[in-house]
């Protein structure tokens, strides 16, 4: 008969830990969307993932650490983004065009809007959200950037390919900041944006 070895007992425990971790998460998330950050106390978290109010607070300090870990769970998923990855892969500037206009005008759902909401305004008065925000953003900024070798390959260029991925996600946070605020989104605002980061890539490339 065999037996397990000493390492998945282990392994399966940690199996076991994240996904209750992310049931917290999940739970959490929706009830901040629900009734906002402060408005949501750990009790209301405990029911809603059916999980202990102190085994919660084994797995996070507080509600501080859990937007921390929504806000690296989004960030993971950006980051991860299969079209992104494929553009990449791909090596094909049109399908890396694709993605940047598909990012730039992302229309949230309504829980993602009010999280989000919730998120930055936490930031504004928190510091240690507001340093997991603009270390997400870093973050992204190196992922973008990275991926514009394909339009900008020229090895000196990094400091053009760091602007115009700043200038992406500029783009991409005021339309998001449209819909927090309850503006929707705007076809034709959209095709502005869009139209000009169109043209940075372009002056960029013929320079590269």
């Amino acid at each position: 008969m065999s037996h397990p070895s000493a390492g998945q007992p282990v392994s399966g425990a940690r199996r076991t830990a994240q996904a209750r971790r992310e049931r917290i998460i999940a739970a959490a998330r929706t009830l901040f969307a629900q009734h906002g950050f402060d408005g949501t106390g750990m009790a209301q978290i405990a029911k809603e993932s059916q999980i202990l109010v102190g085994q919660i607070y084994r797995d996070f300090a507080g509600k501080e650490d859990l937007i921390a870990a929504i806000v690296e769970r989004d960030i993971a998923d950006l980051l991860d983004d299969p079209k992104l990855a494929g553009a990449m892969a791909s090596g094909q500037a049109d399908h890396l065009l694709q993605w940047m206009r598909a990012f730039i005008g992302e229309s949230l759902d309504d829980d993602s809007r009010k999280v989000l909401s919730d998120i930055l305004s936490e930031g504004t008065r928190n510091p240690r959200i507001a340093t997991i925000l603009r270390q997400a953003c870093e973050r992204l900024r190196e992922r973008i950037a990275s991926a514009a070798l394909i339009w900008i390959p020229g090895p000196e260029q990094q400091a053009e390919r760091e602007g115009l991925a700043d200038l992406i996600l500029t783009a991409c946070g005021a339309l998001h900041h449209r819909q927090i605020f309850g503006l929707g989104t705007n076809e034709v605002i959209t095709r502005k944006l869009v139209q000009m980061v169109e043209a940075e890539i372009e002056r960029l490339s013929k320079a590269s």
